[in-house]
């Protein structure tokens, strides 16, 4: 029987295909007989204890404007697929939160789950990389807005950002002194309501935000992210520019450091990134690279990641 490998993610045919990582392990899969299926995340359904996904088999091919082709329907208990790749991007909302829920009633003795659904819940993409205080700037989280001027005050320059959002989105840079700072703050944490994280501005990042892939906590690759001369987010959907770089001891110090923690909660894939040898973010639900990585490496990382959840599916027998 076929390899069952099952993709619930945002829609399928609204991709990028010159940029997502999610496409090209889905060709990946496809190059080695597997069946690939897709799904979204309110296509899962919870019957007692059993999970199933209404999916439907897909075919893809690099051309643009016609890179997937849609077969049979299916509904499928996730405990018959040999692997499940949760790739929905954030943000990470409510129906998101219900997703990992229901998820989380996957069997993992048999099925193989990238990245798993409580180890996503887990780690908020900001708030995770405070685990690790010793690798980061100066960061606070809060929604008390007297707090956050006090902070920035300190450190004079300072990035604020929602907690939930992904894609550079809500990103703003703040001064000391600068006029619009209440109404910023009033605005993202919704007049106190909302914590948002307040990070010290690293003016490194005009050199490139670093994302590094790791894979079960080792570090595959990087690509460095370079922010538009006009902007301080380095995210390539809002003008960043993509350049080849290789990791430093540094990074290799904040790897060691982080990976171990990564792979003890089923955070099989992941992004790490780095700005100025500083940690700022960890991504674990749906992180981008594999694409670039390959261009300027000459390298093919998702048959990397590949091998590993066929080994690891091959382990639980």
């Amino acid at each position: 029987m076929a390899f069952v490998s099952v993709f619930i993610m945002d829609p399928v045919e609204r991709i990028d295909i010159a940029g997502d990582s999610t496409f090209v392990l889905m060709l990946e899969c496809q190059a080695r007989g597997h069946e690939v299926l897709f799904a979204q995340p309110k296509d899962l359904e919870q019957r007692g204890s059993r999970v199933f996904a209404h999916t439907q088999a897909v075919t893809m091919q690099r051309v643009r404007g016609d890179h997937v082709a849609f077969g049979a329907k299916r509904t499928l208990c996730l405990d018959d697929a040999d692997a499940v790749f949760m790739r929905k991007d954030p943000p990470f909302d409510e129906h998101y939160l219900v997703s990992t829920w229901i998820l989380d009633r996957v069997d993992q003795r048999h099925t193989v789950m990238v990245n798993d659904p409580q180890g996503i819940r887990d780690f908020n993409e900001k708030l995770a990389a405070l685990r690790w205080p010793e690798f980061m700037p100066p960061t606070m989280i809060s929604a008390d807005r007297a707090q956050v001027r006090a902070f920035i005050a300190e450190h004079g320059e300072v990035v604020v950002k929602p907690l939930l959002n992904a894609g550079g989105t809500g990103i703003i840079m703040l001064k000391h002194g600068d006029r619009n700072i209440g109404s910023v703050l009033d605005l993202l944490t919704r007049e106190g309501r909302s914590m948002i994280e307040a990070q010290r501005y690293i003016p490194d990042v005009t050199q490139g935000d670093k994302r590094i892939i790791l894979l079960n906590g080792e570090p595959l690759g990087a690509v460095n992210r370079v922010p538009a001369a006009d902007d301080i987010r380095a995210n390539m959907h809002v003008g960043g520019r993509a350049e080849a770089i290789g990791l430093s001891e540094r990074d290799k110090e904040i790897c060691r450091g982080v990976g171990p923690e990564l792979a003890r909660r089923g955070l099989v894939f992941t992004g790490i990134d780095v700005i100025g040898g500083f940690l700022t973010e960890v991504n674990v639900t749906s992180p981008t690279g594999l694409q670039e990585i390959n261009r300027f490496d000459g390298v093919t990382l998702e048959a990397k990641i590949i091998d590993w959840v066929e080994a690891r599916r091959a382990e639980l027998g």
